[in-house]
């Protein structure tokens, strides 16, 4: 076999020599990739350089950005050439090792080994250049990093003019530096086409708001207390999309005349006001009026306006000496109306934890200011962008998930005989489940976790350069001990596993309640093919999360060894049941909606588990029995190959009836009954049998057998009734036991008085 294998490597070789003459795909990629590689080595030559005069004169951030970009990009592309080069080592010397020694073989291998080898020799001159480019690249990322963290230092601890100092020196000297920009204002067209917005959209606005007032009418007298979302969100609304409407004109005049700031500013306070009902709705919790309404609704507006003053660089239009009074203003208007919030909200009653956090929250929304304030600007800019930021982004993360949670409890099936107005409107009935109603919800709320992540690293000033160590821990990983833990594996790994489980549970789903109803197939089958189903998905999604998690099968055997110490140990029981569940699943010597009894156990068996089976007795009360018990223990199945059973009937009569009467009544009974089995190979028909002489009746016995087990006690009734009736007509006694009582008489009563003078000691 191996010969065979050696010549067919030796035809291929001697196939692609011949085929030498065409175009090689994979040797112009290793010539662009060496050509990529010398100009990368001079490019990361230079950056290397250029850092190292950094050290004296350190250039602005755009800069260092751009430098750490470009490293970035170079230690990227070493990285895909080194994933790429390490695959064709590795097929490379697979090959090698086929070859095996081949000193005393035939010169056609020789031939082909040496250029096995040569090829080796070369991919691994590239590969060695690949990492090498790799690690230059790092290195000279992490220089401007370790560069761009020394100089954010020093620019923060920069101690500039106090707040008094800036006030009393505009006071005295006026603006010594003019603005770098000045704002621009073109009125035509731009009066005319906000004048014609405001004449078509205030109207409608108008129109709107008199639907929601009329629809959603609410008496003055309700207005503090809690009524229905919809309702307060129609309220609110209503009386703000007038001036919504108008307030929309100005912003786009503004805009068209060339104000952009303006424009920006007027646009930041629009959308402040269109989530001013949110917010109120959800710090008020559905009242249209309290006491933290204004705050919140304020601090909302304040950091929409910072956010677009910072991204429009409204700074530029206004002098320096302003600039900072201004942002002074602004900071402290800032602080008040946060600590103005966290007042009022750690007053509730169901926000009682904040009262004892009020003197730590009020110490960190104060940082920022006095920051400011004392003189370190930048210190108190990135203080305030970072505090304000991140209190901004949990509360509308907050915001959002409350409002998934509403919607999804809004849709799922509830027991109430209402349905929600949500389902009403999707046209969804009673009972009727929303199809992917939880996935969706989860990948939202994952969503909206990243969307935090990213907010919370915009609002620290992180930049991407800055994550960049971060991104190489995760993707690269770190060792512990003798582990490689890989953190972008793990959770790759840990979200394959979690997608598979989800998938597993709706096809379990589907599989019991809507496909396999269609078939033809028991109920006892269905509810196999469904576990047997989830159980290997869920045994596959095992195995390609660790996988995926990195981990090397070779290694199971370890992992075996320790499996069957702890099983030796303690876990015997629970292997044993697992694989005796999996025995009843294939097997199948009990399904589930059999009559079975075990020990002293009987009733249906409802669902077969990996570790235990349910059975419900017919008090319905659920019995868990062990899988094993059911192996290795005396089971009573009464439907394990059909339905049938047979019921017994005693039946006594009174003596001197004429038995053979008996007998055709009891048979006649038994045989109208529709459930008796009459004609059947399978089973005996009906008989009456004559048991006996009692000691107060004659005994006879009713023997048949009926269609459905699960019917007995319900058939044993109606047959009773039946005979009872038909024993009236006939007029046949059915006797009660009869019984002679010997009462012995009293002895007199001067024997009595005798007897007791002679027992009496006196």
């Amino acid at each position: 076999m191996r010969t065979l294998f050696l010549i067919v490597l030796v035809l291929a070789v001697q196939l692609s020599g011949r085929l030498a003459a065409a175009p090689n795909p994979a040797a112009e990629d290793d010539k662009a990739t060496e050509t990529w590689a010398q100009e990368a080595a001079v490019r990361l030559k230079s950056l290397s350089s250029k850092t190292q005069t950094w050290q004296a004169t350190p250039p602005d951030d755009k800069t260092m950005l751009a430098v750490q970009d470009d490293a970035g990009t170079i230690r990227d592309r070493a990285e895909q050439c080194v994933a790429d080069f390490g695959a064709r080592l590795a097929s490379v010397q697979e090959r090698l090792t086929a070859l095996g020694d081949t000193e005393k073989a035939a010169a056609e291998i020789r031939e082909v080994r040496q250029r096995f080898e040569s090829d080796q020799k070369a991919i691994e001159r590239q590969l060695a250049v690949c990492r090498l480019l790799s690690l230059g690249a790092r290195d000279v990322r992490d220089a401007v990093a370790q560069l761009r963290r020394d100089m954010l230092s020093r620019e923060l601890l920069n101690r500039g003019k106090t707040l008094w100092w800036s006030f009393s020196d505009l006071v005295v000297n006026g603006f010594a530096h003019d603005a770098k920009r000045t704002l621009g204002f073109e009125p035509w067209p731009a009066v005319a086409v906000g004048l014609l917005l405001f004449a078509l959209m205030v109207p409608i606005a108008l129109l709107l708001a008199s639907m929601l007032k009329s629809h959603f009418d609410v008496p003055a007298g309700d207005e503090a207390t809690a009524l229905q979302r919809h309702t307060v969100l129609a309220r609110m609304y209503g009386r703000r999309l007038p001036w919504l409407a108008g307030f929309f004109a100005v912003i786009v005049t503004l805009y068209v005349a060339g104000a952009t700031p303006l424009a920006a500013i007027g646009a930041a306070l629009m959308i402040s006001a269109v989530m001013a009902p949110l917010v109120q709705l959800f710090v008020c919790q559905g009242r249209l009026r309290c006491g933290e309404g204004v705050p919140a609704r304020l601090l909302v507006d304040l950091v929409l306006v910072a956010g677009v003053l910072l991204l429009t660089q409204a700074e530029e239009y206004i002098p320096e000496e302003a600039t900072e009074l201004l942002r002074a203003g602004f900071l402290l208007v800032l602080a008040v109306v946060a600590l103005w919030l966290l007042f009022k909200l750690s007053r509730r009653n169901d926000l009682e934890t904040l009262r004892g956090l009020r003197l730590p929250m009020a110490l960190a929304l104060l940082a920022g200011p006095v920051a400011d304030w004392i003189g370190y600007h930048n210190l108190g800019e990135f203080l305030t962008l970072g505090i304000y930021g991140t209190g901004a982004g949990i509360l509308l993360t907050w915001l959002l998930l409350s409002t998934v949670s509403d919607v999804v409890d809004q849709l799922r099936v509830s027991d109430e005989e209402t349905q929600s107005p949500m389902r009403r409107w999707l046209g969804y009935g009673q009972g009727e489940q929303v199809p992917g109603i939880g996935i969706v919800a989860w990948l939202i709320r994952l969503l909206v976790i990243v969307g935090l992540g990213y907010w919370l690293l915009y609002s620290w000033q992180v930049s991407d350069s800055d994550t960049a160590s971060l991104r190489d821990v995760l993707h690269e990983g770190f060792t512990v001990g003798a582990v490689h833990i890989v953190p972008s594996k793990l959770f790759v790994a840990a979200l394959a596993f979690f997608l598979l489980l989800t998938l597993a549970r709706w096809l379990r789903r589907q599989l019991g309640e809507r496909w396999l109803t269609r078939t033809t197939l028991d109920s006892g089958a269905r509810q196999s093919i469904v576990s047997l189903t989830s159980y290997t998905i869920i045994g596959v999604a095992i195995m390609l999360a660790l996988s995926m998690a990195g981990l090397d099968f070779q290694n199971l055997a370890i992992v075996a060894g320790a499996l069957s110490v702890g099983i030796g140990f303690g876990l015997q029981n629970i292997v044993n049941n697992f694989v005796s569940g999996l025995i009843l699943l294939f097997e199948r010597p009990v399904r589930p909606g059999d009559w079975v009894a075990v020990g002293g156990t009987e009733g249906y068996v409802r669902r077969i588990s990996i570790r235990y089976t349910l059975i419900q007795t017919f008090d319905r009360a659920d019995v868990l029995v062990p899988n094993s018990e059911l192996i290795s223990n005396q089971v009573t199945n009464l439907m394990l190959t059909d339905s049938l059973g047979r019921v017994i009937v005693p039946v006594g009569v009174a003596y001197g009836t004429d038995t053979r009467q008996v007998r055709d009544i009891l048979n006649k009974v038994v045989r109208e009954h529709p459930l008796v089995v009459v004609h059947d190979a399978r089973v005996n028909p009906p008989r009456v049998l004559f048991m006996g002489f009692g000691d107060s009746s004659l005994d006879f016995e009713v023997r048949f057998f009926i269609r459905n087990i699960d019917y007995k006690l319900s058939v044993r009734s109606d047959i009773l009734f039946a005979i009872d009736d038909a024993f009236r007509e006939a007029g046949i006694e059915i006797p009660f036991p009869q019984r002679v009582v010997h009462m012995t008489p009293p002895p007199p009563a001067a024997e009595t008085r005798t007897a007791n003078d002679q027992d009496d000691p006196g």
